[in-house]
């Protein structure tokens, strides 16, 4: 009994001993933005607004994403108040069923347990990870696409396995559930059409296709709504979409690279794939010494292997489900590849089973060489270290260097000093965080300490949460002074 659970237990294991540091990392920027967006009077009516679709320039937020945006984050603040773990706790547990149903999806479509697993372990501690799980507002919407992805597309599978209606009904739901979690999700109903031309005899296709119609009428639909309807703001030049060859091909190649699990914080010291700062070896210590030769190690296995599967077999790329996954990386990139100034890990998250799918099948073809069998055996071990020792070592520097997680530790410490300072307030006080005058000089474009703060804490969003007064007024020296009579503080963030 227990050697069946040995593969998940040794997975989930290796999962915690990597990211159980998230759970005690607090709640920073754009988490407070949601907490405060996702507000409502307290009324049922209130509660039927948050799903609804509504102009950005009445809610100042783009996109519809409810699920796990606006109705969780609402029952979180109104249950837990400004604690993070209940979340932290939700995201991992979504993770970790994606894993499960990653594992039973390659399964099926491959018939193949080795490659099942292979997938679903790189999945489950990917360094691409950091990202997803740090940066929890982002993070957790993904993570419940995904989990309402898979969960449509295995439905969907057992429909075609089995002919029960039940199985359509779930496909749909599972399918709407993942709309209203992240607009990622546009790629469900070309995954299930791609699964009806893999799977379906001829005399078969055209009823399926018919029943897999509705997904793309919903689809228009909801593309049309976000919009006509929300749109999103022509000031925000990250979100604007941009057609240039070479910096989409760039994109692709940092996306992939964050895949197999470089860290994303790398991008921070290379203005190009051929060139690198020299300050990274300040700023990461010895790490770099891990990093770069566990991925060149990785990478060219892969390329090694690869390039001896297809000489020797090539048949074995005439497989319908691997063209399907490589469509699916592809597809599931397709909205951000186009966005080079909003780069970020955590948007990998949809097309991951897909890329580890890929990368699983060329490493189980390997057994399939009869000849230098245990050659390979040799190499596949190798390669599983190194991509171990790279997302490993990836991830403990992204618990030390994320963003998220840098910016979660000091939201947590600066809310702690301010409730020191002030346990309570008058309603409509007003607060002006003064520059530390011992805070380092880092770059002009820094700024002081009270501009770091202010993008910590969201501006004023973080303290209204906290003293649960919307009136509350917060200035930062760095932005604004005001003339009305205030209370002074300087917050220590280093």
């Amino acid at each position: 009994m227990m050697k069946k659970y040995t593969f998940w237990i040794f997975t989930i294991t290796v999962f915690f001993l990597l990211y159980r540091p998230v759970l005690t990392t607090y709640f920073t920027q754009d988490d407070f933005f949601h907490f405060k967006v996702a507000q409502t009077d307290g009324s049922f009516r209130g509660l039927l607004y948050l799903v609804g679709f509504h102009p950005f320039s009445e809610r100042q937020i783009a996109f519809y994403r409810p699920l796990f945006r606006d109705l969780l984050y609402h029952f979180s603040y109104n249950l837990f108040f400004l604690n993070q773990l209940p979340l932290r706790v939700l995201s991992f547990i979504i993770h970790l069923t994606n894993a499960y149903l990653i594992a039973n999806l390659i399964n099926k479509l491959f018939k193949n347990k080795f490659h099942a697993y292979f997938t679903a372990f790189f999945y489950t501690i990917g360094a691409s990870n950091v990202a997803t799980l740090y940066y929890l507002a982002g993070g957790i919407q993904v993570l419940g696409a995904l989990m309402f992805i898979l969960l449509s597309l295995l439905s969907y599978l057992n429909f075609l396995e089995q002919k029960r209606s039940k199985f359509i009904f779930l496909t749909y739901l599972t399918f709407i559930l993942a709309l209203a979690s992240h607009e990622q999700s546009y790629i469900l109903p070309f995954l299930l059409l791609g699964i009806t031309l893999v799977r379906n005899k001829k005399n078969e296709l055209l009823k399926n296709i018919k029943i897999i119609l509705p997904t793309f009428i919903v689809l228009v639909i909801y593309l049309s709504l976000n919009y006509f309807v929300i749109g999103y703001s022509k000031n925000e030049m990250q979100y604007q979409a941009l057609l240039d060859p070479k910096r989409t091909a760039n994109s692709l190649i940092w996306y992939s690279g964050w895949a197999m699990g470089m860290p994303e914080m790398l991008q921070d010291f290379m203005p190009s794939l051929i060139q690198l700062d020299p300050r990274l070896m300040r700023f990461w210590g010895n790490y770099y010494r891990i990093i770069f030769p566990a991925f060149f190690i990785s990478s060219g296995l892969l390329i090694y292997m690869l390039t001896n599967v297809f000489v020797k077999k090539k048949q074995i790329f005439n497989n319908h489900s691997l063209i399907l996954l490589i469509v699916w990386y592809l597809l599931g990139l397709a909205p951000v590849i186009f966005l080079p100034s909003h780069k970020s890990g955590h948007y990998l998250t949809i097309s991951l089973p897909a890329f580890w799918g890929v990368f699983g099948y060329i490493v189980s073809s390997c057994f399939n060489l009869k000849k230098d069998y245990w050659s390979y055996k040799i190499l596949i071990a190798v390669l599983i270290v190194a991509l171990v020792t790279l997302s490993s070592t990836s991830a403990v520097l992204g618990k030390n260097f994320y963003w998220a997680s840098e910016r979660g530790r000091l939201a947590e410490k600066l809310i702690k000093q301010i409730k020191e300072k002030y346990p309570t307030l008058p309603k409509g006080a007003t607060l002006y965080i003064k520059n530390d005058p011992d805070y380092p000089y880092v770059a002009k474009d820094w700024g002081g300490s009270s501009k770091q703060v202010s993008f910590i804490l969201n501006g004023s969003d973080a303290l209204e949460l906290l003293y649960k007064d919307d009136h509350l007024k917060v200035y930062y020296e760095d932005f604004e002074k005001p003339d009305t009579t205030i209370d002074e503080i300087i917050l220590k963030i280093y």
